[in-house]
């Protein structure tokens, strides 16, 4: 019998929902650590190739494992997107994670266009599983749960440090805390947030190391209290933590700010033409040297003979 698509999607919806709700997701030895639901055969396959491949370099990174299978479950349209999540979610978002639930849905790559790779994504998504499913805890920061994920995921571009540039240089930078409130952001401000998120947990792990991060994780995930834990995994408070790093922002990011400036602007595009100018009249002169140089050469053998 000729299944159609309609019926196909439909298929697929029984099935996630049978399983999300009705089977023991427990990982035992030699099954897999992912249940993938995808209408296309070929994107599910590449799905658990990346996601398998990522679960064993972030489960080195926090020295654990999962203990449940992971569900994922990839859209074809926002309505799908939507309904799955069942819960409000901003319109920029094309993934999303609920740890809890040892669940990600993802928009379909087939029938949207991120501003990031499907493999970036999808181990973005598995990050957050991972670190939830360490520390065992919601009430971690939104920028550490964002900063690790992007960190695990590769995600930083050179575009992202002209974000935090005119962001210095508008003096717009916003607390860490405000990104508690990352859903309801715009697309400028989640992209700040990301951003910041990302710079956050480098210079966590610039200042404190690999051990500090994992001392602060590990004693989040016997209970302690984040105040406490920070400052027993890292030797600083928190407060100290935040005013530290937003100087070194302001520090790292103020010359590229310069940039923001009309007037330095066009002041180094002037100098930057110069410059080559100076280049390719020097590099001309010496080819004309060398062909004088080859020339006279020539002569002088003609003249022997």
């Amino acid at each position: 019998m000729q299944v159609t698509k309609n019926q196909n999607f439909f298929g697929i919806i029984v099935a996630f929902l049978v399983f999300l709700f009705f089977a023991h997701p427990t990982i035992t030895e030699g099954e897999s650590k992912f249940a993938i639901f995808s209408s296309s055969e070929e994107l599910k396959e590449e799905t658990e190739d990346i996601l398998n491949s990522a679960y064993q370099r972030i489960s080195r990174t926090l020295q654990d494992s999962l203990t449940q299978i992971t569900t994922v479950y990839i859209a074809d349209t926002d309505e799908e997107f939507q309904s799955t999540i069942g819960t409000f979610f901003p319109d920029w978002g094309v993934g999303c994670a609920i740890p809890s639930r040892y669940l990600i849905i993802v928009k379909s790559p087939n029938h949207f266009k991120y501003g990031k790779s499907l493999k970036q994504l999808l181990e973005h998504e598995l990050a957050h599983i991972f670190l939830r499913a360490k520390i065992k805890q919601d009430n971690i920061p939104r920028w550490l749960d964002e900063g690790f994920a992007m960190m695990q995921s590769h995600e930083w571009t050179l575009g992202q440090d002209v974000v935090v540039a005119r962001a210095v240089v508008t003096n717009s930078i916003f607390p860490l805390s405000k990104i508690e409130k990352l859903n309801q952001f715009n697309q400028s401000q989640a992209n700040l947030a990301y951003t910041l998120s990302f710079l956050a947990i480098s210079y966590l792990f610039r200042e404190y190391g690999e051990e500090g991060f994992m001392d602060l994780v590990n004693l989040l995930s016997r209970g302690g209290n984040w105040d406490e834990a920070f400052l027993r995994g890292t030797g600083s408070d928190y407060m100290s933590f935040q005013m530290e790093f937003y100087d070194y922002i302001k520090r790292k990011y103020q010359w590229i700010s310069l940039l923001g400036d009309t007037f330095f602007f066009w002041l180094g595009l002037a100098f930057l033409i110069i410059m080559i100018y100076l280049f390719k009249k020097r590099r001309t002169k010496k080819i004309l040297q060398r062909w004088e140089a080859e020339e006279k050469g020539q002569v002088n053998e003609r003249e022997t003979h």
